[in-house]
């Protein structure tokens, strides 16, 4: 499998979208009945400032939590994603070409697989943790392998509060969109790979792509998929992302 970094960024530009989480505690006007006591107005004042002050506390505390759990994701993409290049560059031949640093408009896309096969876009998470997906929402449970006792969740969310799947499904819609400008008329497979050791992948439900939590299990479908791109096909797909075709001794053989 040849590894190469993408060139410029096909399908447009990704642009990080703004994203403020942070609600704000709104209270209307003070209605004071003309017969309340200065005492009561000012009780009533103190528990407006204690309700509003715990609600802020609530609002920060849940923001602490949202952006750890992106801090975790975004090491779990970038761990995961190391691991399955080393991986799959031992088991794809040369007719499979990973291409590393594509992203478009809706974002990037960890590795990018384009073969006889077709392409691929792929996330890999490596999560020490039992992940949960059901459609697009996802959630990762951390146990203690001694006990088996839970210790807490993770919500597998990016900055922009997307699930993986989510966000692998826009931005590979986006690179469809695009192939098919170009005039290569294919499907974008989606793939989402957890290859830590300890990854488990229960309760799934009616996934939106593709999930392997073996990267054995993921390089079996990959070579079991039929082939759907001729030789001049795939270098085109290969000349839109990298600026130029690579000729290799199994082209060269076919």
């Amino acid at each position: 499998m040849r590894v190469v970094e993408a060139s410029g960024h096909p399908g447009g530009q990704h642009n990080a979208a703004e994203h403020d989480d942070t609600k704000q505690a709104q209270f209307g006007p003070d209605l004071i009945d003309p017969a309340a006591d200065a005492g009561g107005h000012r009780f009533g004042s103190r528990l407006r400032d204690t309700l509003a002050a715990r609600h802020a506390s609530q609002l920060a505390h849940q923001e602490d939590e949202r952006l750890a759990d992106a801090q975790v994701v975004h090491s779990a993409r970038k761990t995961g994603g190391k691991q399955a290049v080393n991986f799959l560059g031992g088991e794809l031949g040369d007719d499979w070409m990973l291409i590393r640093g594509y992203q478009n408009s809706s974002g990037p896309i960890g590795q990018l697989l384009v073969g006889n096969h077709g392409v691929v876009a792929m996330t890999s998470l490596h999560l020490d943790a039992t992940v949960h997906c059901h459609g697009d929402t996802w959630r990762a449970e951390k146990v203690d392998h001694h006990s088996g006792k839970s210790l807490g969740e993770v919500h597998l969310a990016d900055q922009a509060g997307r699930s993986p799947s989510t966000q692998l499904n826009q931005a590979a819609d986006t690179l469809e969109q695009f192939l098919r400008s170009a005039g290569v008329q294919i499907s974008v497979l989606r793939v989402v790979l957890l290859n830590h050791t300890f990854s488990r992948l229960e309760g799934s439900h009616r996934p939106t792509v593709r999930i392997f939590a073996s990267h054995y299990d993921l390089a079996r479908w990959l070579k079991e998929l039929p082939k759907i791109l001729d030789r001049a096909g795939r270098r085109q797909i290969e000349r839109l992302f990298t600026g130029h075709e690579q000729a290799t001794d199994h082209d060269q053989a076919q």
